[in-house]
């Protein structure tokens, strides 16, 4: 039977008897885990290591000193694109097949160099041979997580990403997006550093100097019909000063602004019924609300709507199926909140009839389904309450999200996303957006809600040119100076002793 050889003909290879040394196989093939070659220098083959260990030094330095040069946005926008990934799953297909075949030699020298020395070879390879066999199962678990993760990436990617021709988009606005007056040079990490001798090509989302995207609450994906909208919240960041305000939209205004494409629908272009009923009314209407089917059509309205009473271009929709939001704070082993007041709703609709929801006010570790509770929970008090509480859950999970702690996570979030979360955001736009985000204090962000009795729930012209102005004009404010103490920290809320 032929005897496999591995890279017989690199250079650099001794015999034993011209003063190879003698070793431990097994010892050999757990340092050529450790760094592919190391096991085979120790063994004396110095040069036969060096060119195994090259490839693989050579890309772990190009690896790190991409990183470490700081271009975020570069590697962003390679990890995110679902056609690159499956490029660097081959790489990591095929680097991960390299070092199992130097495990392999380093072992299949050193066992060769142990029986033409002074050792009996069949015992030493009876006993040495679980050593190889764990360098490798420990080579594979390890590349075999990474390949997992690729796929598990190109999947999510593929399915968050919502195409435009799929019909889910934000139709056209009645108004044209203006600079906003706070507006500047872009922060560092969007823009190269001054001076530049070229004009700096700005992000479409940029243009007028705020991001604007909005985050729908939904028991749905892409594409199913019946979908309720119950939270909408206008997620709007100053692009020149990071400052961040969720603007909340409740489910229950009347006469909200119709987009252009469907405002002959209705006199005067208003939508006359409650604002969160109008994704199914539009959807069953095809003739005067444009789209392909039910859903696209109740995505245009509802989102054409909302950017139609704020005035201001959406830059994109974020749309989150509530049981992915579970799923998420359980992924982080629960999320901490500091409770302002305390909950008990005896009406609460669980999953097999009313039950009782009580959340004690201070601060308050909650699992997923308490969390998802205390934001939805509305029989013992009203809409506006629970407005204030969902964006309450938002920053606490902004405060709490640490990207490095939730790494041996990311298996499980991927699935998360995959199955709970998409957006009309294109894939191209996520380094600069992430870029963006990274400057966002959490623990400063914002809250303005479009409720009374500021603003009526029945609105009017007048009401809806001062939601506008507002909401146009919002960061010509001077910012919320913040309050002393803990809360002004990013940390969550003191956990209580055991």
């Amino acid at each position: 039977m032929a005897r496999l050889t591995l890279l017989a003909t690199l250079p650099g290879e001794v015999d034993t008897r011209r003063g190879q040394r003698l070793g431990s196989p097994g010892v050999a093939a757990l340092l050529s885990l450790v760094l592919p070659g190391l096991g085979q220098a120790w063994l004396g083959a110095t040069r036969r290591g060096l060119i195994i260990a090259t490839p693989i030094v050579l890309v772990l330095a190009a690896v790190l000193g991409y990183v470490a040069g700081g271009d975020r946005r570069t590697l962003l926008d390679t990890i995110l694109k679902p056609g690159v990934i499956p490029m660097v799953l081959i790489a990591i297909v095929g680097i991960g097949a390299y070092h199992l075949l130097a495990i392999q030699d380093a072992y299949r020298l050193g066992l060769r160099n142990t029986t033409e020395g002074a050792w009996h070879g069949r015992r030493l390879r009876a006993f040495l041979s679980p050593l190889l066999v764990g360098a490798l199962a420990v080579a594979i678990a390890g590349y075999g997580t990474l390949t997992v993760v690729g796929v598990k990436a190109y999947d999510a990617a593929s399915a968050i990403f919502v195409k435009p021709d799929t019909g889910m988009v934000v139709p056209g606005a009645s108004f044209e997006a203006t600079p906003s007056p706070t507006s500047g040079p872009m922060p560092t990490g969007l823009t190269p550093p001054e001076p530049t001798p070229t004009p700096v090509p700005v992000p479409p989302w940029a243009a007028d100097g705020r991001l604007d995207m909005l985050l729908i609450g939904s028991d749905a994906g892409p594409g199913r019909w019946e979908l309720r909208t119950d939270t909408m919240i206008v997620l709007s960041v100053d692009v020149a000063t990071a400052r961040a305000v969720l603007i909340g939209i409740p489910r229950n205004l009347v006469n909200v602004p119709l987009p252009p494409e469907s405002a002959k629908a209705f006199k005067d272009g208003l939508y006359p019924g409650l604002l969160n009923s109008l994704y199914v009314y539009a959807g069953g209407h095809p003739k005067d609300f444009p789209g392909s089917d039910e859903a696209t059509r109740g995505f245009r309205a509802l989102t054409g709507s909302i950017q139609e009473l704020v005035g201001v271009p959406l830059d994109g929709v974020v749309v989150v199926n509530l049981t992915g939001f579970v799923d998420l704070i359980d992924a982080i082993k629960g999320l901490w909140i500091d409770v302002p007041f305390t909950l008990y709703d005896e009406h609460y609709p669980g999953p097999t009839g009313q039950i009782t929801v009580y959340v004690p006010a201070g601060c308050q570790k909650l699992d997923g389904t308490e969390a998802l509770e205390y934001a939805r929970s509305r029989h013992s008090s009203d809409d506006y309450s629970r407005m204030a509480r969902q964006q309450l859950v938002l920053k606490a999970l902004a405060r709490q999200i640490d990207p490095l702690a939730l790494l041996p996570r990311v298996p499980k979030l991927l699935d998360v996303a995959k199955d709970n979360l998409w957006t009309t955001l294109p894939e191209g736009w996520i380094p600069d957006l992430a870029a963006l985000a990274a400057k966002v204090e959490p623990s400063r962000i914002e809250s303005f809600m479009v409720w009374p009795p500021t603003f009526p729930e029945d609105l009017d012209a007048a009401a809806i040119r001062r939601v506008r102005l507002t909401v146009r004009n919002y960061f010509q404010q001077p910012a919320p100076t913040a309050a002393p103490g803990p809360k002004a920290t990013p940390k969550p809320c003191p956990r209580p002793k055991n």
